[in-house]
């Protein structure tokens, strides 16, 4: 059970960041600083949306065919998916997301963020800490998530004896 919850929790990360700014980027005239403040708005929205119960906004934090690759689980794609993932991270006590973003480097065609994250529960207690990577891809003048993936900094479970 703790390591379906282990699993389930860092799955939940991707964990990384809504953008429901009304802030948009033209493909013709692509400037990073300005992608890396509207992945640092959408991060936060992202990390909150949980308390608030809001799967719409963090399903629309990820491009319409997003992938997300929990840990111990296949990777998951598109919204219906991602949407009964955000489910089973409510039901787990996820009350927020921190992200703290590390790297972001990349182009028009896509941005790659790096960073970490920590997964908190009633009264900010600390479930989980971990690092991600996330393919941000532009869709309908917004950066989004397109590629999600984070693991654990937590020690791996020991094998069991034989």
């Amino acid at each position: 059970m703790k390591l379906l919850l282990f699993a389930c929790a860092a799955a939940l990360l991707g964990f990384t960041a809504c953008n429901n700014g009304s802030e948009t980027t033209e493909t013709s005239s692509f400037n990073l600083d300005s992608v890396k403040v509207q992945i640092t708005a959408s991060n936060l929205v992202y990390g909150n949306c949980f308390a608030k119960n809001d799967s719409a906004t963090f399903v629309g934090c990820y491009t319409s065919d997003a992938c997300i690759n929990p840990a111990a689980v296949p990777k998951i794609c598109g919204s219906a998916g991602i949407n009964a993932f955000f489910g089973g991270a409510v039901k787990m006590g996820i009350k927020k997301i921190i992200l703290t973003t590390g790297e972001v480097m990349g182009g028009k065609d896509g941005v790659i963020e790096t960073g970490s994250y920590d997964l908190q529960g009633d009264g900010g207690v600390s479930y989980e800490k971990g690092k991600f990577i996330v393919m941000w891809k532009e869709e309908d003048g917004k950066w989004k998530m397109h590629r999600d993936i984070w693991n654990s900094d937590a020690p791996a479970a020991p094998a069991p004896a034989k």
